[in-house]
């Protein structure tokens, strides 16, 4: 069985890889060890859209991805019978805290034309019914006497109205998979990688499924660079060995594998050049009963937030339901794991009341039920908490890892972008030494994948899941 590029991880970058890769003509199968889409990190995300990023590109790759988000059954050529997941606009706000905004970002926001909005105490009670304006920075856990302390100074927030969440991860992942079905990828589920190996092709060898023989689809742009070109000479096949013993070929290998990235790097021998660690983190998103706090009285939602000031984002989701996740706080033990497979998904009762107190110390009318509720997820978590979407350093492997509990909002642009980049890389362009550069629609500008590169020291990030 071959394939002219295998993706490995059928969560929602993996889905939106096979879609822009198969719609550019090449030959997709993808691999997932789970029984189907979505089951890894993408069923745990709270799927929230926001631009507030710490790096210029990191900011430009989000709102480019928006409007991707907005227009979703256009960019995936869903058919109308098909149920699309929604962009659900509330706007966002950031409780601005010392050190979490660069101050570049009004700029960054300036140039590249993103609204916002500066809101004071004023505004947030009239926009969060319910809320309590103090700023209560720095964070701090329940148990300790100044988490009742009270707080003289009023909290400020930078509001960008284009914020909000996608209603349905899940169903937003396999809308992708759907669409690269519909170019002809396969997807391979109960599937798990033990054996990764790579060699040179016979320059005599006639590899199947190297290009599409059937010319590119319409809204590719002609004349791209296909992968494997003309000749074969000097170029790199790889071997997917699968547990049941089936064997995989291609040119081209995508690890999108989440948290199970780091160990996959290693079956394929690669990684050593890596300027930035991949280390998974176990988090958990909880819900509360809280309809009078996230519908407003004209029974619109209220604003997503983020209040690292007290070390949570929230957002409505539905049945009147406030969703919590952590901030990353420094007060908080994070949960790094060395075996994604030996997490414990479990919601726990104590990190379920830490968050539902921290929620009912900003919001007056929130009860916390006795039952935990919530899901349970492992972050592949960069150093620096940027993403790495990069060659390797073996040629015809490539990884969109790293994504860092941040980068869901980002899936359809990073299946642009790695299908740009593996295009280039594999037309003989050197990405190293001169990255590739993708062009944005909405914004007018390039984005500059060499701020992704594996190669990279560690970027000056808020250094938590803000990226």
């Amino acid at each position: 069985m071959s394939a002219n590029a295998i993706v490995i991880g059928s969560g929602v970058m993996g889905a939106s890889i096979a879609y822009s890769l198969a719609r550019r003509g090449y030959t997709v199968t993808v691999v997932d060890k789970k029984s189907g889409p979505a089951q890894g990190s993408t069923g745990a995300t709270s799927a929230i859209v926001r631009f507030t990023y710490s790096l210029r590109d990191s900011i430009a790759l989000a709102w480019e991805s928006k409007h991707l988000w907005e227009n979703l059954r256009d960019h995936l050529q869903a058919p109308e019978a098909e149920p699309v997941a929604d962009f659900i606009r509330t706007g966002m706000a950031v409780i601005d805290i010392p050190g979490l905004l660069p101050p570049t970002l009004r700029s960054d926001f300036d140039d590249l034309s993103i609204p916002y909005t500066e809101w004071d105490a004023v505004d947030l009670s009239r926009e969060l019914p319910g809320i309590d304006v103090s700023n209560h920075y720095p964070p701090v856990r329940p148990d300790d006497p100044a988490f009742l302390d009270d707080s003289e100074e009023e909290a400020s927030a930078l509001y960008t109205p284009d914020g909000g969440y996608i209603s349905d991860p899940v169903l937003a992942t396999e809308n992708f998979v759907r669409a690269a079905q519909r170019h002809g990828a396969q997807f391979l589920y109960n599937a798990e990688v033990i054996a990764l190996d790579h060699h040179l092709l016979d320059p005599q060898q006639n590899v199947e499924g190297m290009a599409s023989e059937g010319g590119a689809p319409e809204d590719v742009t002609e004349g791209a660079p296909r992968a494997g070109g003309d000749s074969t000479e000097g170029r790199t096949a790889w071997s997917v060995e699968l547990a049941d013993g089936r064997v995989l070929d291609a040119s081209v290998v995508v690890n999108a594998a989440g948290p199970w990235s780091s160990r996959l790097n290693e079956l394929a021998g690669i990684g050593s050049d890596h300027g930035v660690s991949l280390t998974p983190l176990r988090q958990e998103v909880h819900t509360l009963p809280a309809e009078s706090t996230v519908i407003r009285a004209d029974g619109s939602r209220i604003p997503a937030l983020l209040d690292a000031g007290i070390g949570t984002y929230m957002r409505a989701e539905v049945g009147g339901q406030l969703l919590i996740g952590g901030s990353e706080p420094e007060c908080d033990e994070l949960e790094w794991v060395d075996d994604p497979d030996e997490v414990s998904m479990s919601v726990r009762p104590e990190q379920f009341e830490t968050q539902s107190l921290r929620a009912a110390k900003r919001f007056n009318d929130i009860t916390i039920p006795n039952r935990a509720r919530g899901v349970v997820g492992v972050y592949d978590v960069a150093a620096d908490w940027t993403p790495i979407y990069d060659r390797s350093e073996a040629d015809g492997f490539y990884q969109a890892v790293g994504t860092s509990g941040n980068q869901f909002k980002n899936a359809p642009m990073v299946g642009e972008l790695m299908a740009g980049l593996i295009d280039a890389v594999e037309a003989g362009h050197d990405h190293d030494s001169d990255p590739v550069r993708i062009s944005l629609t909405y914004t007018d500008e390039e984005l500059d994948l060499g701020a992704f590169s594996r190669l990279r020291t560690p970027a000056g990030t808020s250094g938590n899941v803000m990226g």
